[in-house]
């Protein structure tokens, strides 16, 4: 089978499973990049004659472009999703990706939004144009930590206030319940009851831009990486994700536990949420003050011996 037909039965499949319109582009983004390297090396490009060889030699290729780490990852977890699923459907005998070694990442500390820069950003959003709208997304996104697809893919029958929560539809249209908290409550409720203006009545996404249609995905980013720039923040703190950090890092320190975090986050296993909560410096700090050894031996040192 041609590599090029076996992307095409894939995207297929993603799409019966109902995978969302992204998770198709990130794989399309993958096969592109894969064939044209392939074709470059003059590979008979197919299926069954792709090696761990072959694959790892692509690995190596998108290295010395300079890609970044992060970019040669998400390349990897697509080849392990397209060849795992060929031998599950019984379209390939063997696994290339099965001994291919996954490209170390270097680990870093996440970038996050502190408290004091959310302040600041609210201060920003509520005098802007869109005053109800950027002050309720900013505390919205503060409060229950969604990713960027499912706050831009919220509908009215998704805010349900009698209930103090949100119905979100995530990775995997995979269904969850996120609870509200009193401010991201009313910051919804006033802009829902206030200053949302669609163009027509169909049109029930929750946060419309001023066309009165939803904000898309980039929409939203963008929205938030001006109100950083005005607000004199790195457009990286105010990132969609730098606020589901600061969502996961506030939520334990107020008391929060890391299983219902998982819940509230949809994340399917705890090593994804650990990720997001690896302790700050700052943190770091304060539990070595409560616990420095030399602290307690000194303060000790009129006990007995």
């Amino acid at each position: 089978m041609n590599l090029s037909d076996l992307w095409e039965r894939h995207a297929r499949s993603l799409k019966l499973r109902r995978r969302s319109e992204y998770t198709l582009i990130y794989y399309r983004a993958t096969a592109r990049s894969l064939c044209c390297f392939l074709t470059e090396v003059e590979h008979s490009m197919q299926a069954e004659g792709i090696t761990v060889g072959d694959l790892r030699a692509y690995l190596e290729h998108l290295q010395a472009r300079g890609l970044a780490e992060g970019g040669i990852d998400a390349h990897y977890r697509a080849l392990k999703g397209l060849f795992g699923w060929a031998v599950a459907e019984e379209l390939l005998d063997r696994d290339p990706t099965r001994r291919l070694e996954r490209p170390q990442k270097p680990q870093r500390l996440m970038v996050t939004l502190s408290a004091d820069e959310c302040r600041r950003l609210l201060e920003v959003a509520r005098k802007s144009p869109c005053k109800g709208r950027d002050t309720a997304m900013v505390v919205t996104l503060f409060d229950t930590g969604l990713r960027l697809a499912e706050l831009a893919g919220l509908t009215l029958t998704d805010v349900r206030f009698t209930e103090g929560h949100l119905r979100v539809v995530g990775k995997g249209n995979k269904e969850r319940v996120v609870p509200l908290g009193l401010r991201s409550t009313e910051a919804l409720d006033r802009y829902l009851r206030r200053h949302r203006q669609p163009r027509h009545v169909s049109v029930d996404g929750v946060f419309l831009g001023r066309t009165g249609l939803p904000l898309t995905r980039s929409g939203v980013s963008q929205v938030l990486a001006d109100l950083a720039g005005q607000a004199g923040i790195p457009r990286a703190h105010a990132a969609p994700h730098a606020f589901r950090r600061a969502f996961a890092v506030n939520y334990l320190r107020n008391g929060g536990d890391v299983f219902s975090l998982q819940h509230v986050m949809g994340h399917t296993n705890l090593d994804m949420t650990r990720r997001y909560v690896q302790l700050l410096p700052e943190d770091l700090q304060q539990v070595h003050g409560r616990v420095s050894p030399a602290d307690r031996l000194m303060s000790n040192k009129g006990g007995s011996r």
